[in-house]
C-alpha cells in the first residue's frame, strides 16, 4: 500500500481527489494549510518522514491572479520558493512529487492557434504565471512531475462556473470576455486522472511536464453561454474585450494545451469540456 499526501486538501482539486480516491487500495491523506504549511520546508520534511509518505500531490498554491499583482512576494513564496524546497526534499527522500501548474505560464499570442506542447517555451505575462513557472523549473530539476491544467472549476469552492450560475440567477444580462481562448477543465476529471496515474502505477516512470485539460477549446464568453444553457438560465451573455474589463493582470489571449502526452497513459481519458460541464452542473443541482 502506498501513502499519498495531498496538500491543499480543502481546495477544489483537493476535494475532487478525495472523492476520486474513495475505495482506493492506497492511503490518501489530505492536509490543509493549517495542518501543513508548505512554506515551512522543515515541517514538510518532518511530515513526510513521520507519515512515511510515498507520493505528494501538491495542490497548494496562491491562485488569485489579480491579487498576485499586488502580492508578488506571497505568490512567489508559495508558488515558487516553497515548491522548490518541497521538490528538493522529495528528491532527497525518494518521494514522488506531482505538482499542479497552469496554462498561464505561456504568453498566449493572440495570433496563435496551435495548442501548446510540453516542450514549448514558457513566457508568462503576469505575476501568477511567473511564480508558477518558477515552481515548475524546480520540480523538473528534481525529477518530479508537473501537471499543467487550465480554467479549473468544480461543484464547490470559488470558480467561474459557480460565479456564472449565481449571476445568471441574479441578473438579466452580463458581459464576458470573448478574446481569450482556452479550455475549461473540471476538477473531477483532473482528479480522476491523478488517481489513475498513482493507483495504476504510471507515476513511477513519469518524469517532467504533462498537460491535462478537458477536450476542445472556447472563449470565456462561449463557456458562460454554455453554462447558462446547461443550467436553463435566461440570463443574456454579451461579449466584451479584455481591455474593457480593465484587469490588473494581463491574460494570455490563447492558452490551449496539447494533451496527447497525458492521453497516452493507460486509463486516462480526455473528455469534451461540454460533457464535463454537464456532469458538474448535475452535481450542483442535486
Amino acid at each position: 500500500m502506498h501513502r499519498i499526501l495531498v496538500t491543499g486538501g480543502n481546495g477544489q482539486l483537493g476535494e475532487a481527489i478525495r472523492r476520486a480516491a474513495e475505495g482506493s487500495a492506497n492511503s490518501y491523506t489530505f492536509a490543509t494549510v493549517d495542518e501543513l504549511d508548505i512554506c515551512n520546508g522543515a515541517d514538510v520534511e518532518r511530515y513526510i518522514s513521520d507519515n512515511k509518505i510515498d507520493t505528494i500531490v501538491n495542490c497548494a498554491a496562491y491562485t488569485d491572479v489579480e491579487g498576485a499583482e499586488d502580492n508578488q512576494d506571497m505568490a512567489f513564496a508559495i508558488n515558487g520558493t516553497a515548491v522548490a524546497e518541497m521538490a528538493e526534499v522529495c528528491k532527497r527522500l525518494n518521494v514522488k512529487l506531482i505538482h499542479i501548474s497552469t496554462d498561464y505560464v505561456f504568453g498566449g499570442d493572440a495570433m496563435r492557434r496551435t495548442p501548446y506542447t510540453e516542450g514549448d517555451a514558457t513566457a508568462p505575462i503576469n505575476v501568477y504565471g511567473a511564480s508558477k513557472e518558477q515552481g515548475e523549473v524546480a520540480v523538473v530539476k528534481h525529477d518530479g512531475i508537473v501537471v499543467r491544467t487550465s480554467w479549473l472549476y468544480a461543484p464547490w469552492g470559488k470558480n467561474f462556473v459557480l460565479t456564472m450560475l449565481r449571476l445568471g440567477k441574479e441578473r438579466e444580462e452580463i458581459s464576458v470576455v470573448n478574446d481569450q481562448q482556452g479550455t475549461p477543465t473540471s476538477a473531477l476529471g483532473l482528479a480522476r486522472a491523478i488517481v489513475t496515474m498513482v493507483d495504476g502505477g504510471a507515476v513511477e516512470s513519469m518524469r517532467g511536464i504533462y498537460h491535462y485539460t478537458d477536450g476542445g477549446e472556447c472563449t470565456w464568453h462561449d463557456f458562460a453561454c454554455e453554462i447558462m444553457r446547461e443550467a436553463g438560465l435566461a440570463c443574456r451573455v454579451e461579449p466584451c474585450t479584455t481591455a474593457e474589463r480593465n484587469m490588473r493582470a494581463a491574460r494570455p489571449a490563447y492558452s490551449v494545451l496539447n494533451t496527447a502526452r497525458m492521453a497516452a497513459i493507460e486509463g486516462i481519458e480526455i473528455t469534451p469540456w461540454q460533457e464535463r460541464l454537464r456532469e458538474v452542473i448535475s452535481l450542483i443541482n442535486k
